[in-house]
């Protein structure tokens, strides 16, 4: 029944650096916690025990009646910021008896993980497990990780720091703005560690970043400083132009005159990226196309996988494994996005697949798996069958960074010929023979448009997640009516009926830059007025020609205004951003530029 060392280490805080037994000495071996530079005091009455520990330990799988007693006494020598973990048997003292019982002392209950063979796995509250062995951690009832961290970050101990405010549980917070401002000193710490580590990690940093600032601008919209740590971010990685239009958003809407001195501290914008083309596809070439991608939908691979196969016919486009959504099954597993298809093929079982890649069935491989679902074992005898076949990889994930060293080392590919990269922001390097690929939208899902086409009002659906959204939508409705449904799920059949009434359509960053809402606007002949992209997009829409851009909340409104009042101007760019995109932004279209991509690599 001892728990092994290892397994509580997992579990420790990276702050501990001193455990007590405060009753029971189940842990198996405990010079195992001084190899990681734990001290374990098995005896708290032993005169060499320091009188604050770090981490106190009770056993209460053999429960009496003096427990909650020696509970109550030892629980005093945990340091302030201290944690107290007790293992128990659910079956036997029921989670919540043991959680009302620590509250009684003060304690409130942090995390818990099951007990299984020496082994731990994390457990959520709400699960309120009603058997099993279970270890939970406990902490001061007015414990703050935000404080507990920054004393940490003073001393430099960025990962500490880091690994505090990771660990807490949303649930340890009332209130989605004490959530939000967690993020909030969540993304400060990554500013403290970025500044201290310099430029080698700042993509890498950026990514994390843009996770923290997601959750504090969302639940904390009107937080000023988390907007500040995001601008600082883009200045950093070389674009202070993100930086300036961030700022400016915020003192547009918000009185925030401490931001003025970060805009004039701002270096000038870097020049505009030129316009980005893609190598012609020469139909000529028809290669015949392993296609590795996880079973869940998947907007950007299953897209190009449609794509892909109404270009060369699904019998030069094989899957593995076999999606459900793209052929006609399971559709409710695509939440509503518009990427299930009805292709008639059924399963190719692995031992096929094998035998074809071994035979040289495959012209090349795509490898589209950004999160490590796909089995190794499974993966591993396809890719050594199919030997030197060329593969790339296809990265449609929300996150903006150079994920192709991670992808490889988890799935542990070979020799990788090319990266195509969803969220490519313009300006920074993501290595050689990486290249654009951003969303687009299904070629039967484009509607013809009607030669009298009258529409009206401004349309927003989606979740208030991500960037600026809440606040600017917020601060919108104040001053023109917003249609649509902010958070209300619509089928697609509902959703592109409610597209074709409207005349212009909003489009803002969300968990990353490209939307799906970016496609689908022009897609069913909706004005696009959307915030300028920092991605790399080949063919994009024309600011006033095929879309309207904006960079901050103030041109926002005043855009919107003009186009309001000019409904005919607004028309006549809806319509030339529909035909833009029948010609560069379909799924065929993205399957073109990504052939013409790898026809003009592999001829090198």
């Amino acid at each position: 029944m001892d728990l092994a060392a290892e397994a509580l280490i997992k579990a420790l805080p990276l702050f501990v650096e001193t455990i007590g037994a405060g009753r029971g000495r189940f842990i198996a071996d405990p010079e195992v916690l001084a190899a990681h530079g734990r001290v374990f005091y098995p005896d708290l009455s032993a005169p060499e025990v320091p009188a604050q520990l770090d981490v106190i330990l009770f056993d209460a799988l053999d429960a009496s009646d003096d427990l909650l007693p020696t509970i109550r006494r030892a629980r005093l020598r945990a340091q302030r910021q201290g944690a107290v973990l007790l293992r128990l048997d659910a079956g036997a003292w029921p989670v919540d008896t043991c959680v009302d019982a620590m509250r009684g002392m003060g304690l409130a209950f942090y995390r818990g993980w099951r007990c299984a063979g020496g082994a731990l796995t994390p457990w959520a509250d709400k699960e309120k497990p009603a058997e099993g062995v279970h270890l939970l951690r406990f902490q001061r009832a007015g414990y703050s990780p935000m404080l507990h961290a920054r004393e940490f970050l003073k001393k430099g101990e960025f990962g500490t720091a880091l690994s505090i405010l990771h660990e807490t549980p949303d649930a340890w917070y009332a209130t989605e703005e004490e959530r939000g401002l967690h993020g909030a000193e969540l993304l400060m710490a990554y500013l403290a560690q970025d500044r201290f580590i310099g430029p080698r990690l700042r993509l890498q940093h950026l990514v994390s970043a843009m996770r923290a600032y997601t959750k504090a601008c969302t639940l904390a919209p009107m937080h000023v400083p988390a907007y500040q740590c995001m601008a600082a971010f883009w200045k950093g990685v070389g674009r202070p132009d993100l930086a300036r239009r961030l700022l400016t958003t915020v003192t547009t809407i918000l009185d925030a005159p401490e931001v003025e001195k970060d805009l004039a501290q701002l270096p000038p914008d870097p020049a505009p990226a030129p316009p980005v083309s893609c190598p012609a596809w020469d139909p000529a070439w028809r290669p015949r196309i392993l296609y590795l991608c996880h079973v869940e939908s998947d907007y950007g691979a299953d897209l190009l996988y449609d794509g892909l196969r109404r270009l060369l016919g699904a019998e030069n486009v094989l899957e593995y494994p076999w999606k459900p959504t793209v052929h006609g099954q399971n559709l409710d597993q695509a939440f509503g996005y518009p990427c299930t298809f009805h292709w008639p093929d059924g399963p190719t079982p692995l031992a096929e697949v094998v035998r074809r890649a071994a035979a040289g069935a495959f012209d090349l491989i795509l490898f589209s798996d950004t999160t490590g679902t796909l089995p190794k074992n499974e993966i591993h005898p396809i890719l050594a069958a199919a030997g030197d076949t060329p593969l790339f990889v296809v990265d449609t994930w929300d996150e903006c960074g150079a994920f192709l060293d991670d992808i490889r080392r988890d799935a542990g590919l070979g020799p990788v010929a090319g990266y195509f990269k969803r969220e490519m922001i313009a300006g920074i390097d993501y290595g050689p023979d990486a290249w654009p690929l951003p969303f687009a939208y299904a070629d039967d899902r484009i509607p013809d448009l009607p030669e009298e086409d009258q529409r009206d009002g401004v349309f927003f659906a989606g979740k208030l997640i991500g960037g600026t959204r809440r606040l600017m939508l917020s601060w919108l409705n104040t001053f023109i009516e917003v249609q649509g449904g902010w958070g209300t799920p619509f089928t697609q059949e509902e959703y592109a009926a409610l597209l074709r009434e409207q005349a212009i359509g909003l489009c803002l960053f969300g968990n990353g830059f490209d939307t799906v809402r970016y496609w689908e606007l022009p897609a069913h002949g909706v004005l696009l007025l959307a915030e300028r992209s920092p991605l790399v997009i080949p063919h994009d829409f024309e600011d006033g020609r095929q879309a309207v851009f904006f960079d901050h909340a103030g041109e926002l409104k005043e855009k919107l205004a003009h186009y309001l009042a000019h409904p005919d101007e607004a028309l006549a760019i809806a319509q030339a951003g529909h035909a833009h995109l029948r010609e560069h932004h379909t799924a065929t279209a993205r399957a073109r530029q990504l052939l013409g991509r790898i026809q003009a690599r592999l001829s090198r």
